[in-house]
């Protein structure tokens, strides 16, 4: 009868076995040493002071020393604004759960602002279940909104001429979501529809609070 083969009568297969049990932390170290680069900057935010859907006034001074995402949504957009909102719950509810609401800020800017009132913010946020310590939704005069989105945030924004709309135009709207610094730098833009790219800034948003903010 053949013995079976075990592998002490095959050293190279030990030799293996070492290989890839030992690949193993270096890989996880590798992976974590790509993390954690150094993220890239991208300008910093310009001032500006609009009110929130609890009719309190919100500048960027207030949000110094907080990393905080922004979006920009309207109440009345049936598109892209819910996807965009339920991204920013998740965020939310991500913050809550490892204690870091405290140190971090989600701001949703309507491109709408003629129209979107702090109340009417009001009433978008609680279908969310935003918490005004810590989500605000901000509106203001329309010049200063749009200078902020566009020039500030790098975001589009305008009003199309649509004949089929009710008001006669269409809001064009950036659904990308930006990570800023506690010094007010730019340190990322993410695809809010590519569920990956909503990992990769939970991952960054979570580099930038374990290094102090910046």
């Amino acid at each position: 009868m053949t013995e079976p083969e075990t592998p002490l009568k095959h050293p190279w297969l030990w030799t293996l076995f070492c290989v890839v049990l030992l690949s193993i932390p270096v890989a996880s170290w590798l992976a974590a040493r790509h993390h954690h680069r150094a993220l890239p900057k991208y300008g910093h935010v310009p001032a500006f002071a609009f009110t929130d859907q609890e009719n309190q006034p919100i500048g960027l001074a207030d949000l110094d020393g907080k990393v905080w995402v922004a979006d920009f949504v309207f109440t009345s957009c049936s598109e892209a604004c819910p996807r965009l909102t339920e991204r920013m719950a998740g965020l939310q509810r991500y913050l809550e759960n490892r204690g870091e609401d405290g140190r971090t800020r989600l701001v949703s800017i309507s491109v709408d602002p003629d129209r979107d009132t702090p109340a009417r913010l009001r009433a978008f946020a609680k279908g969310y279940q935003a918490d005004p310590r810590v989500w605000h939704f901000l509106t203001g005069p329309y010049k200063e909104v749009e200078d902020a989105v566009v020039h500030g945030f790098k975001q589009a924004m305008e009003k199309d001429p649509d004949p089929k709309a009710a008001d006669g135009f269409a809001i064009v709207h950036g659904t990308k979501m930006v990570l800023v610094d506690g010094s007010g730098e730019i340190r990322g833009f993410y695809d809010s529809t590519e569920p990956l790219q909503m990992e990769k800034l939970r991952l960054d948003l979570s580099q930038l609070l374990a290094s102090g903010g910046t």
